[in-house]
């Protein structure tokens, strides 16, 4: 019996100990509390598969050991027995806490989905500066996006998607709410740190976020993001079981913003996570400036100088201002560069969607692709803006939405009426069944082709004076007020014949309506800000010094 005793307690310890490394992940850096589950889980299965191993391995022992003689056994090896013992009956006290509603084993078993819930899995893409332009699903003949494109031929594209304002904090924030960037987002906070200028923006406190409906109905919440505004300290991790940003944690800003890196770690958490539904948000930074893909071939990046590359303030301090022949060679650098980022980024989009199906994932979760905003690159006229926050025209705030639904929901493969992606919250809300969506919609996103659209409002630019749009299926108008805003400027645009935006029809009798109605929008988004950052009542967060330095690298904040 002795001898028996002795191979329960060999096996039971040696299957917690094999159960625990193999629950053990490799990627507990990016996971810990995923990986510690798995671990937990991995022992008590491997407790219990040592435990009945014990009954045949006995057995065997039993029949060929010979009768134990008596007589007492060196102290060390009573002094090993004891510890094998309390280590080989630990589980015990572990696998009495799966009684427990929130009990250890408990949440590490969690798996599956509960008897009857057939709500989808929602997984939200959300690429920066992302053009529609350059997919070739919207008509791009480059050949850069085909993982994209054959998303896209399973999806629903949205043709006049656009988002409510030209920068990521306001235009997320009002993707994640469902409200007017006014009514979520806080700032800008100034803060001095000596002779540095920094202004922060954050989630308004009462603003619920996506994330949080979400997880009192009953998901599993997570997001793998790369941008430094999108950090904890700015609210955006509220509602999220597990939150991840290397970007605002410490890491260097060159590995962080690549996609490859957001991929992994967003592979990796599909592959930890056991429970469904799940709501998980992946943010990709890649074709925001500057672009330096490492796909993009040696020889290109060779043609023009190394700070183009490395230095962003070039670009907007000097190079937009250049003369010929520096500037036409500094706009085709902008140009081929940019699209180096989005080949880059279509590869790496397209292993997180193979990650998706080899989880075996894919058919019943809705995804979406979008983007936080566009990108201008000298569209409009050769003295045309450059990248984004400065304006309010089309190639900022026209952007891709690609919508997968999930199995047996039937919708147009094309839609072209203007939609708002800000409607994306109301529709993941419809299908996980949670009540009040935006503006009392029940479903958000309009899934067959053919209807009037939406008004969408556009506000909140990064850089100088506020500048505000409003777009229908028929006519864009954007208001400048420059300097003063009792001599502000309006320009109009017939978006049915001039998406480049090149006609202005300011002085038509078209234009009077669209200047009323902007106007008052304008009025009451001001005073929603104004009321919003009132109430938020707190000091700005302070910003870590290396949070200072990638928002400085990236010419965000500066002196």
């Amino acid at each position: 019996m002795r001898g028996y005793i002795a191979v329960l307690k060999a096996t039971a310890v040696l299957g917690l100990l094999i159960g625990a490394a193999a629950g053990a992940s490799p990627w507990r850096q990016s996971w810990p509390g995923l990986s510690m589950l798995s671990a937990w889980r991995g022992a008590a299965l491997g407790w219990l598969l040592g435990a009945g191993l014990a009954i045949p391995l006995g057995w065997v022992w039993l029949r060929r050991s010979p009768a134990s003689v008596g007589g007492s056994s060196p102290l060390w090896r009573r002094v090993l027995g004891l510890g094998l013992t309390a280590v080989a009956l630990a589980p015990v006290g572990l696998w009495l806490t799966i009684a427990l509603p929130g009990g250890l084993l408990r949440r590490a078993m969690a798996t599956g989905r509960a008897a009857g819930d057939s709500r989808p899995n929602i997984i939200l893409i959300t690429v920066e500066a992302f053009r529609p332009d350059r997919i070739g699903a919207y008509g791009a003949t480059a050949g850069l996006t085909p993982n994209l494109d054959a998303f896209a031929r399973e999806a629903t594209r949205y043709e006049s998607a656009y988002v409510s304002s030209s920068w990521t904090v306001p235009s997320l924030a009002a993707q994640l709410t469902g409200l007017s960037p006014s009514q979520c987002v806080v700032g800008p906070l100034a803060r001095r740190t000596g002779s540095e200028r920094t202004l922060s923006y954050v989630l308004a406190k009462g603003a619920p976020l996506l994330p949080e409906k979400l997880r009192r109905a009953g998901y599993a919440t997570a997001a793998e993001l790369t941008n430094n505004f999108l950090c904890s300290e700015g609210g955006w991790s509220r509602g999220f079981d597990c939150f991840r940003n290397e970007s605002a944690e410490g890491g260097p800003l060159s590995e962080l913003t690549l996609a490859q890196h957001v991929t992994e770690r967003a592979s990796e958490w599909l592959s930890l996570n056991r429970r469904e539904p799940f709501f998980l948000w992946v943010h990709y930074f890649d074709p925001h400036v500057p672009y330096d893909s490492p796909d993009t071939p040696p020889g290109l990046r060779a043609q023009y100088p190394r700070e183009w590359v490395a230095h962003r303030l070039v670009w907007l301090s000097e190079m937009r201002y250049a003369r010929e022949p520096a500037r036409s060679r500094y706009m085709e650098f902008c140009r081929r560069m940019y699209d180096q980022e989005v080949r880059y980024t279509d590869r790496w989009v397209g292993e997180m969607l193979k990650s998706i199906r080899a989880a075996g994932l894919y058919d019943r979760s809705l995804i979406a692709i979008t983007a936080d905003h566009g990108e201008e690159l000298f569209d409009r006229t050769e003295r045309g803006g450059v990248e984004h926050g400065h304006s309010m025209h089309e190639a900022v705030l026209w952007v891709p939405l690609l919508v997968k639904w999930p199995q047996r929901v039937q919708a147009d493969a094309q839609i072209g009426q203007t939609v708002s992606v800000d409607d994306l919250q109301a529709t993941f809300l419809h299908f996980a069944g949670v009540q009040g969506s935006r503006n009392n919609d029940p479903q958000g996103l309009p899934l067959r082709d053919g209807f009037r659209g939406d008004e969408v409002f556009a506000e909140w630019i990064y850089y100088g004076a506020e500048q505000t749009a409003l777009i229908t299926d028929d006519y864009k108008i954007i208001y400048d007020p420059g300097t003063d805003a009792a001599t502000g400027k309006f320009q109009v645009y017939d978006r049915r014949t001039d998406r480049e935006e090149r006609h202005d029809l300011a002085r038509s009798p078209v234009a009077t309506d669209l200047r009323l109605r902007l106007q008052q929008l304008t009025r009451a988004a001001l005073e929603r800000r104004r009321l919003t950052t009132a109430s938020y009542g707190a000091r700005p967060p302070v910003l870590s010094d290396k949070a200072k330095r990638d928002l400085r690298s990236l010419g965000y904040i500066g002196r």
